[in-house]
């Protein structure tokens, strides 16, 4: 019995072998996309294809081992042709669906396959053809490399192969993780292309332990917007923008002030919890969004959406390729003074290398100490900054950017007035469904009114300066938390898209402006548009580098919008979310995540979501 499984086991290690090496021939087409040059580019794809692709292969074949144990004969030799055949055509689809859209399949995208079939895609005779033959090619493939090595299997290849595919593995990820600490474009541009592949970064392990200076290693990095970072940038596969964008020299030079309050909901903008944002966001000449929806529910995909405009899905390829935003390019292109001051670090999630990438003078050292004395730090900073520009005879108007963390740390000083009752104590393992919530969102909401006196000493500053009147100001967050409001165990952030986690506030004054309510429903990818019309006068054609619109643009309400998450990302409906994981799978949910089974997204809004994350790729 024993000796029987044995060869069953061989048999399949056989079998799993042959696929693998079909998994490298099938493969072969993401090269193209890819297009490595040089000994150090390719030694990295070699090990990609024996440590990644090899990894998928030997778990997609998991399952036959497993039931190897109960099944023999015809039967388990019928099974692994049907199981081996599908992988491998699900492999050879997502090649095709990437040469489309550049992003690879998930199950979204099989469903729109199956169910909204040539509603959203256009198959020819010649493409059903090709998929009827090909199915049966590899079915035929599958049945005969499973003849083939059932008498005498080899295995001694099998295990060297096994040994190979970890050691392997272990190299790809150790030498992305040090590539990314060291802006290796080379390395990590490559990544995105290759399906289920997400190698190991840490940047911020490298800092802690002394290894990597992230200062010393931008200063050494050419982050120009030259002839060359255009052609690293093309290497990449994108178009962005997808036209010139023209703007016209301003009559008058407008500042501009971006402030991020991290992790702040959209209802703690209220006089008890936030006296001061409360009454700026109240008087004339101040917008206030009734229904402002960040581009994401964490930190990486908020902050993308808000300087890019775009979804979190193109992180990986303006990341690799260093390409900043429309927005910050224009700004430095008019001349612009920038500030950039953050109580949380810059380089995990390395918005270093996307947002500021090309800025001049951008500090990568954190304040010290806890959130709530990092965000003090940084607000005498800017009134310093504020000071001495002051003396200065520099005319130019200046970019500022502040990004507070004490919200997102719950962190105030201890003298600080609490609501109350109060968790003194955090402790995330006594979350639960039946968990009051009440001393831990009143944790919160103190840090949110610590947060709101540092904002007022800024904006009193620029008040008292008599600099409201000719300097823009756009204050929001990049994502809100969750207090298990729906009795569905959901605590923080990144988890959903549920109005606790994904709206959030939304003040801005426009000099000039009357102000008022906005009162259709806003996107962080509005505000790129709004800033770049209202300061630069640039034409009125944001298609060409966002998904937004100007906030001041009076159009129907959008009846999508996307935001993302740590991975995956959701496609926002007016009464419905659709959940895509990383993994592929997705799910339908109402905003109180009540799971939905019976919806289904129109034609119409998948074919341009589709669109919609792959607009600026080539």
């Amino acid at each position: 019995m024993l000796y029987q499984l044995l060869h069953r086991w061989r048999w399949l290690g056989a079998w799993t072998l042959a696929n693998l090496l079909l998994a490298w021939m099938i493969s072969l087409r993401y090269v193209g996309y890819i297009q490595p040059e040089g000994a150090e580019q390719w030694s990295y794809l070699l090990l990609v294809f024996l440590g990644h692709l090899s990894l998928l292969v030997w778990l997609g074949a998991l399952p036959m081992f497993l039931l190897a144990t109960l099944l023999r004969g015809i039967g388990l030799w019928l099974l692994t042709t049907l199981w081996a055949s599908g992988l491998q055509l699900l492999l050879l689809l997502d090649t095709f669906v990437y040469a489309q859209y550049r992003f690879h399949l998930s199950g979204f995208i099989l469903d729109l396959l199956l169910n909204a079939g040539g509603d959203v895609f256009s198959f020819s005779w010649v493409a059903w053809a090709l998929a009827v033959g090909g199915v049966l090619g590899m079915l035929a493939v599958q049945g005969g490399l499973g003849r083939l090595f059932k008498r005498r299997p080899p295995s001694r290849p099998v295990a060297a192969m096994l040994v190979v595919s970890f050691l392997a593995l272990l190299g790809v990820h150790g030498w992305h993780a040090w590539a990314d600490a060291h802006y290796d474009r080379d390395i990590t541009g490559m990544t995105r292309h290759v399906p289920v592949f997400y190698p190991a970064t840490a940047k911020r392990f490298f800092v802690e332990k002394g290894w990597v200076d992230p200062q010393a290693v931008r200063d050494r990095v050419d982050l120009e917007a030259t002839e060359g970072e255009a052609t690293e940038g093309e290497a990449q596969g994108l178009v962005y923008p997808s036209a010139p964008l023209s703007c016209s020299p301003p009559v008058s030079s407008d500042n501009l002030l971006l402030v991020l309050l991290d992790t702040l909901r959209h209802d703690m903008l209220t006089p008890e919890v936030m006296p001061n944002l409360y009454r700026y966001a109240n008087q004339p000449g101040w917008f206030r969004a009734r229904e402002h929806i960040s581009g994401g529910n964490s930190t990486k995909a908020g902050v993308f959406s808000l300087f890019y405009g775009l979804p979190v899905t193109y992180w990986d390829a303006f990341t690799a390729s260093q390409t900043p935003p429309v927005l910050m390019e224009r700004f430095e292109a008019a001349d612009y003074r920038f500030q950039v001051l953050s109580s949380a670090t810059l380089v995990s999630p390395a918005f270093d290398r996307n947002v500021f990438a090309g800025l001049k003078d951008v500090s990568l050292e954190t304040a010290k100490g806890e959130p709530w004395e990092r965000d003090q730090q940084i607000t005498d900073d800017w009134l310093a900054w504020m000071d001495k520009e002051d003396a200065r005879s520099d005319e130019r108007p200046f970019f500022g950017f502040l990004f507070y963390d004490a919200v997102h740390g719950y962190s105030h000083p201890p003298d600080f007035p609490r609501f109350t009752p109060y968790w003194e104590h955090i402790n995330h393992m006594s979350l639960g469904p039946d968990f009051d919530p009440e001393p831990y969102w009143n944790r919160y909401r103190t840090a949110a009114r610590y947060v709101d006196q540092q904002l007022g000493r800024v904006l009193d500053d620029l008040e008292r300066r008599g600099q409201l009147a000719d300097t823009a100001i756009v204050i929001t967050s990049d994502h809100g938390e969750s207090f298990n409001e729906h009795g569905k165990n959901y605590w923080g952030h990144g988890s959903n898209y549920t109005p606790e986690q994904i709206q959030v506030p939304l003040v801005m004054h426009l000099p000039g402006r009357s102000g008022g309510a906005l009162e259709r429903r806003t996107h962080h990818a509005d505000i790129a548009p709004t800033l770049l019309e209202e300061l630069l006068d640039c034409e009125s054609a944001p298609q060409h580098y966002t998904l937004g619109q100007s906030l001041l643009d009076v159009e129907p309400h959008r009846d999508w919008m996307l935001s993302g998450s740590y991975m995956g990302y959701g496609i926002l409906m007016p009464d419905y979310q659709v959940a895509v994981h990383p993994t592929g799978a997705f799910e339908v949910y109402d905003y109180r995540m009540n799971e939905l089974d019976d919806i289904e997204l129109q034609p119409r809004v998948s074919n341009e979501v589709l669109r919609a994350l792959s607009r600026f790729y080539r």
